[in-house]
């Protein structure tokens, strides 16, 4: 025969059970926001600090 449980551990199962489930819902709706890029590319928006940008001199004749 199986032992009577305490109302302690029977409130701290449960307690437990609903944290769980409100992280794993929580994270779910953050991860879920975010559409994962198409084809895989992925195009990072580099800084371009001060200078003129790559190409841009005239070659000489």
């Amino acid at each position: 025969m199986p032992r009577k449980k305490s109302l302690v551990t029977v409130i701290r199962d449960l307690v437990q059970q609903e944290v769980r489930s409100a992280i794993q819902s929580l994270l779910g709706s953050i991860s879920a926001g975010k559409s994962k890029p198409k084809n895989g590319r992925r195009r990072r928006g580099r800084r371009r600090g001060p200078g003129r940008p790559a190409g841009s001199k005239k070659k000489a004749a």
